[in-house]
This record gives C-alpha cells, structure tokens and sequence, in this order.
C-alpha cells in the first residue's frame, strides 16, 4: 500500500490516493464551515461529511478524554490509526468497507491531543437501521419481500465475516450500510474495535449476534427474528446446540436492553453531552444542555407570577401542585409546561431532602420512558429549591403538548356519535391501538401507579395515535407486574372512560391487551374483579343499567 506523510497545521498526516492539495482544500473547507455538514458532535468524538467536486467524504475527529487517555496514548497507536489499519485488513479480506484515504494524529511531546480519519463516503448507500425503518411504513408485497431478502442476506454477511474469523465488536444496524437496490452488498463501518483470529468462539457469537438483534428488534417481527438466528446456525450447530444458542441470544439481548436503559436514563442525573447539573441561587438545577440557566430561571419566575396574578395560563393549583404554561422562543419550542410540587409538612419536605423528591422520580421516570421508545412530554429541566439543606419546592419543566388532547375529551369529541359507522370503525381501530400501548408498557416492566385516562393525551396521526403519558412520579421500572397490579391499571382506565365507550368496546379493549380470542373461564374471572374494581373507584363511568354478562357481550364480538 502506497503512502505519502504531510504535515499541515501542525498534524501529521499519512495519506493514500489523494494529493496534498486535495488535503489541504478539504481541512481548509472545514475550517471555514464550507462544503460540510456535521453528522455527530460529542464530546469526544465529533463526525463531519465534506462534499466538492461530486466527491464526498467522511472526516471522523476523536479528542483525547482525560489525562489517563493522554498518558495511555505515549505507548499505543490512537483510534484514528487502529481504525485505519483495521479498515485495510478487512479489504485486504475481500470485505466492505469506506476505503479509509488519510490518517492523522496532532501530539505534543508525544502525548495525543486529537486524531483524524478520513475515508469515501458510499455513493446511494443508507444504514440497514433506516432501510428496515423505511420498510417497516410500507405494507406492499414487493416491498416485503425485500425485506426477507434484506435480513437473508444481512445475516449470511455476517456468518460469512465470522468465518473469517473477524469480530467487529459494535456490530449493530447502524454501523452496516446497503444500496436500497442491491441489498446484496453490505459495508461495515466502525471497525475500531474489531478483532482478527482463527477462531470465533460461540460466546462472541452469541454477543456479536445479539447487539445486532437488539438494534433491529423493534423493525422486525418475533417470526423474522427467530428465522434470522436459525440462518445463522444452519451447518454451524447441532440441533441441540442451535435451542441452546438461540436461548442465549434472547437472554443477551434482554440483558443489552436492560444495560443500555439504565446507562441511558442515568445520563439525566448526571453531566454529560446531552445533560449537565447547575445551581443557581438555592436551585439545584438538573437541564439539557441546550438551553441557559437564566432563561430557565426567568421562566419559574413567570410561572410564579402567573399564580400570583392567577393568570389565564394557569392550569391547575393545589396546596400540593400547580401547573403553569408559559410561552418562550427556544429552537422549535414555543412554549413549556411547568409543574410545581409543593411540599406543606416539614417532615415530607425533610424526607425527600435525602430522598428521591415526586419532582425528580417524574424527571428520571420521563426518561425512563423515553429510553424505553414511549412517548411522554420532553422534560426540559428539573429545579429543586432547598434552604438550609431542608426542600421547599421543586419544578420539572418539559415541552408543551396542549396540541394534544385528554384521552376523555379525545374520546367525547372524536367518538360520541354512536350511530356514524365511519367514526365507529375508527373507535376500534383506537381502542385496539390504546390497548397495544398498555400491553408494550406492561410487557417493558413499566408500572404507573396512577393511569387514569386524563393522564394519557392523544396525539391523531394520519394512521394511528400516540399516547403521551403524564403524572410520572409514581412510575416504577424493571419490576414484575403482577396480576393484581395489572388489574388494578385496567380498573383506573376503565372507571375514568367516558360512557360513549360502551362494554362492547371495553371487553374488545381487553381481548387486545390479553391477546386472547376466546374467553376461558379464567378470562371471566378476572373481568369480573375489573368491572367491580372499576365501578367501586365512583369515576367517570358510572354504569346505571345492569351490566351484561360477559358471555353476551363476547357473542357480539364474534
């Protein structure tokens, strides 16, 4: 392989295939903001695409961490150069991958202050991650049969580079590209943690199998998944072998999910890329890294004025809670939801002075949630306000959705016509959707302790809903959901229905979230302990005719 060194701007670079002058236009574009766009901006890492000429290229930049990383780096090749030479022996195996065109390094006494790599970029090439997302919204044959081909030949790839005895070490959807019109050629990105040996063993199978499951698991169905592990191990395993490798890539893929939640939903406590902590005055202020202290101090000030003055944009107050909305300009925001927790008693004020306060389990569990792909208000900031170590007051501050609406009034003004065969098709396609949405947050582990329908808004969207889930500070994760506490959930949306929900709808309601199609007499039961829970809760619904028994109701449905 044929190589050229230059240094410009004090870097040294190591190029191959491009001249000096190519270089230097290149770093000179970026310096000046011209012909690139940013594609990630970390900390550490920060990626940009540069674009002259028709030609396009990746420039990938890694910053030096801490001093350890610095010290580490007088005796070991920088990422930049490890992903260089790795990149090249995965060519040199007749595999894909954007050929990597230059290299640098920027030291100071030897010490790693920033490294560079640059390689092409793929001309029509996109992730598998957005090639299956963009499937997934198609429902035509052809586009489906893609599909099939798409993860037939996806995992042949795969068992391929693993006979080569290749382990890329981040293999996931997003760091493999594909042309759309060939899903034949597959190039693998990233390869800074790949390892070369003889051998694979089956645990790094099973590891690098699962993180690429666990990237494409919510674009794939269970069927597809399961086929896709049965290609992998077709001539590689016995039939026993193959239960036990497939119940090892569920376990790690559980375990990946459970992992990756925790790291990401701690990320709100602490500082980071995305989030950082601050104080102000006698705030403790938890925020996203976009916006201004100041800006969010002046916006609790204009929440408290709003009380004071008992303004229009007052939503609720009590001795305990009060919930403000309050216009601002920030980005596409153009108005925020304040919610203020009050705490009256000394002693409750004392206790969450040393544990977790209503205001920030909401802020953690809205991040949980999101974490987790469900859908709840963006959380903007949390502000804690303590005097002599002692909470007085707390704020969360999150994205305004009063383009929403209520679940009830959604219902009432969408649905109250029970003769408009339109709007009753509609009603189930709705109750089904509103039924898959608490199956998938019981299914996830999530437990909310108050789910009536005015804690849940909707959003309409061109072929189905959103739900948005409010009141989160008595959100649980990870735990078992137990029968009862499933029941109990189902009993606080049932009784809090608006009676244009008719038992039709509800039974309906529940086979969705059960799955089942039959009602056994087990199924009965627990229907029985619902309605009765529900009727005793004295909500919104308030049955005033004798309730059917649910084998007429379940005649209907069939």
């Amino acid at each position: 392989m044929k190589t050229n060194s230059y240094i410009v701007n004090n870097i040294r670079w190591l190029v191959k295939d491009i001249s000096s002058d190519v270089l230097k236009e290149m770093l000179s574009s970026i310096d000046r903001g011209k012909n690139c766009e940013i594609v990630h901006n970390g900390y550490f890492k920060k990626v940009l695409k540069y674009t002259n000429n028709q030609h396009s290229f990746y420039i990938k930049q890694y910053t030096t961490r801490d001093a350890i990383d610095a010290i580490k780096s007088l005796f070991s090749v920088s990422k930049a150069h490890r992903e260089w030479n790795k990149n090249h022996l995965l060519l040199r195996n007749n595999l894909l991958t954007p050929e990597p065109v230059a290299v640098g390094e920027k030291r100071r006494f030897g010490i790693l202050k920033e490294c560079f790599i640059i390689s092409k970029a793929i001309p029509h090439s996109t992730s598998v991650k957005d090639l299956l997302f963009d499937i997934q919204q198609s429902s035509t044959n052809s586009v489906l049969s893609k599909k099939n081909s798409l993860i037939k030949n996806l995992i042949s790839h795969v068992k391929t580079m693993h006979e080569y005895g290749i382990v890329h070490g981040e293999l996931h959807a997003e760091n493999i590209l594909v042309d759309p019109n060939n899903v034949t050629a597959f190039y693998l990105l990233d390869l800074g943690r790949a390892q070369f040996t003889r051998k694979i063993s089956l645990s790094w199978r099973i590891r690098e199998l699962s993180r690429l499951i666990y990237s494409i698991v919510d674009t794939c169905t269970n069927q597809e998944i399961k086929e896709l592990i049965n290609n992998y191990t077709n001539q590689l395993l016995e039939s026993e072998d193959r239960i036990f490798f497939h119940k090892a890539v569920c376990k790690e893929v559980y375990s990946i999910k459970h992992r990756l939640w925790n790291s990401r939903t701690k990320k709100c406590l602490k500082n980071n890329n995305v989030f950082k902590v601050a104080r102000h005055s006698n705030y403790v202020i938890n925020m996203r890294c976009e916006w201004d202290v100041n800006t969010l101090v002046a916006l609790i000030n204009k929440h408290a004025f709003s009380l004071k003055q008992r303004l229009n944009n007052v939503i609720k107050v009590s001795n305990k809670i009060s919930i403000t909305c309050v216009p601002v300009s920030h980005n596409s925001i153009k108005s925020v939801c304040i919610k203020e927790y009050r705490y009256p008693s000394a002693l409750k004020g004392f206790f969450y002075s040393f544990c977790s306060s209503p205001a920030r389990r909401a802020w953690f569990a809205a991040h949980g949630l999101i974490a987790a792909n469900f859908r709840t208000p963006k959380p903007i900031a949390l502000f804690e306000e303590k005097r002599a170590g002692i909470l007085k007051k707390s704020f969360i501050i999150m994205e305004d959705i009063s383009a929403c609406l209520p679940c009830n009034k959604y219902i009432s003004e969408k649905f109250s016509d029970p003769c408009n065969k339109v709007t009753s098709g509609k009603k189930r396609r709705f109750i089904s959707c509103l039924a898959m949405s608490f199956k998938r947050l019981h299914d996830s582990g999530t437990y909310h302790s108050d789910l009536k329908a005015n804690n849940i808004m909707i959003m309409e969207l061109p072929d189905t809903w959103d739900f948005f889930y409010l009141d989160l500070d008595r959100v649980c994760f990870n735990k078992k959901i137990t029968l009862a506490k499933k029941i109990k959930n189902l009993s606080q949306l049932n009784a809090s229905l608006s009676n244009c929900i008719t038992y039709t709808d509800r039974l309906r309601f529940y086979r969705a979230y059960t799955g089942v199609e039959s009602l056994d007499r087990e199924s009965k039961r627990i229907l029985q302990a619902l309605i009765q829970l529900s009727i005793q809760r004295k909500h919104i619904w308030s049955p005033k005719t004798q309730i059917p028994q649910i084998s007429q109701i379940h005649k209907i449905l069939l």
